[in-house]
């Protein structure tokens, strides 16, 4: 490698004075790599006339090939120093719709001004279907709803937070401060689906202080929920970090006075090595995940 460099020095600079210069080494060295080279290569590279050296047409066929090596070798080395220092790298992210939609986009975009160079895919799923891809390996990671019961060594609890009330912005209570169980008796309320843990536990807490809702309007999402408060189908509870990521007109987000948690989990391949980019991207999303959050709405972790 030494040996093509000087040779391409010397191509460039047109004297030995001058490569050995560029190349911050001495004259001699130069000359001796020359030499070196055409040794090994069997090829008389330059004719020395007057003191100067001037290329064979043998150099100057060479030279092309040379250019082409060195230019190669350097673009792994700049790839080495971009992987080292973050620059560079690849995440395979699976997640939940919740963080799919809103969130997770907007964080990787922020991300990316930081490491420009990144490979990031990112795939929406059911929760399921994430914890499937993760555990495979499919996925580096996974962001997914899940509950407190089933976090396990490679499922941690990322981020919990306080569900909060979404009301259509035209509605009388849309202008309180802090919305209790009781203010939504008779209310038409847009619901999580019966074998979901989270509707069973906002049933639970209206039922505690027996409270009865009007319950025909179902959907799985966060975002579909938004969607219908916004068209003035009822009122929802929904997560705080989709409601912080959403920017509306139409709907108004109130605290709601029973803490109900929604638990974010994070999944990590079992028996795989994470990525460089792996960590630095987990530690991103959970600074952006806090600096989102109201902090009265974050059960987990505590600020």
């Amino acid at each position: 490698m030494r040996h093509m460099e000087a040779f391409r020095a010397v191509m460039l600079n047109k004297t030995v004075t001058s490569a050995a210069s560029s190349m911050c080494i001495s004259q001699p060295v130069v000359t001796r790599l020359l030499a070196e080279f055409e040794w090994r290569i069997g090829i008389r590279l330059f004719e020395r006339q007057r003191g100067r050296l001037h290329p064979t047409p043998e150099a100057k066929l060479l030279y092309e090939e040379v250019k082409q090596s060195l230019a190669g070798v350097e673009r792994i080395a700049d790839a080495a120093a971009e992987i080292r220092t973050l620059r560079r790298g690849s995440l395979r992210i699976a997640a939940a719709p919740s963080l799919a939609l809103d969130f997770l986009p907007q964080t990787i975009g922020k991300f990316l001004e930081r490491h420009p160079r990144a490979q990031i895919q990112l795939l929406l799923l059911s929760s399921q279907a994430v914890m499937e891809r993760v555990r495979e390996g499919r996925s580096d990671i996974g962001f997914i709803i899940l509950s407190l019961q089933l976090q396990s060594s490679y499922c941690q609890l990322l981020m919990s937070t306080r569900m909060v009330c979404a009301i259509p912005a035209a509605h009388p209570l849309a202008q309180r401060d802090l919305i209790k169980p009781k203010d939504l008796q008779g209310e038409r309320f847009v619901s999580y689906p019966t074998l979901l843990d989270t509707r069973a536990m906002v049933d639970a807490a209206f039922a505690t202080h027996g409270v009865t809702r009007t319950l025909d309007i179902e959907t799985q999402n966060s975002y579909a929920m938004l969607r219908l408060v916004e068209a003035g189908v009822g009122i929802a509870l929904i997560d705080a970090l989709t409601a912080a990521c959403h920017q509306n007109e139409g709907v108004r987000f109130v605290p709601f006075e029973a803490a109900i948690p929604m638990n974010f989990s994070l999944m990590q391949a079992p028996d795989q090595t994470p990525g460089a980019l792996q960590q630095p991207f987990i530690d991103f999303v959970r600074a952006e995940m806090l600096r989102r959050i109201p902090a009265e709405a974050v059960l987990y972790p505590e600020r």
